[in-house]
């Protein structure tokens, strides 16, 4: 029985850098191969002014390709890009805004914030009691800061 030798071609996207050939090996001029991301680039250097969409259906390669080989090349950053139909589009920016710097309190505002603070917690919690409750609390504190009172 004469064995079956199965052989699968895989096209990566790659041309040939000097005759352009597409696929696997489709030439024999001996030029190495070019990765999608390479030709990419090359594009984008060419014409920055397309879209990645448009882009890439003229290579022939996903468009997340050429996305990523224009956030790697120095002249990938232009204002409006022109799609597959034609139309020119503004690029959308990024806000410039920035955060306003939070001020450090002083160690004295820090510890006025946090009397403060523990006061309003402290009116809540006799607020919540009840009267005869309240009036108990009262002695307990005249009895206990006399001398502050």
């Amino acid at each position: 029985m004469a064995q079956l030798q199965i052989v699968q071609q895989v096209n990566r996207a790659m041309e040939c850098s000097s005759c352009g050939a597409a696929g696997f090996a489709a030439c024999d001029c001996g030029a190495p191969y070019m990765p999608a991301s390479a030709r990419a680039a090359a594009a984008i250097a060419a014409d920055p002014n397309k879209s990645d969409r448009a882009i890439a259906a003229d290579l022939g390669v996903g468009s997340n390709t050429v996305r990523r080989a224009r956030a790697t090349a120095p002249s990938g950053a232009v204002d409006t890009r022109v799609g597959l139909d034609g139309k020119v589009r503004q690029m959308p920016r990024r806000s410039t805004k920035t955060k306003p710097e939070e001020i450090m309190p002083t160690e004295e505002e820090a510890y006025a914030e946090q009397e403060k603070h523990l006061y309003d917690h402290a009116c809540e919690l006799v607020e919540l009691m009840a009267r005869e409750t309240r009036q108990k609390f009262f002695a307990s504190l005249r009895r206990r800061y006399r001398e502050e009172l």
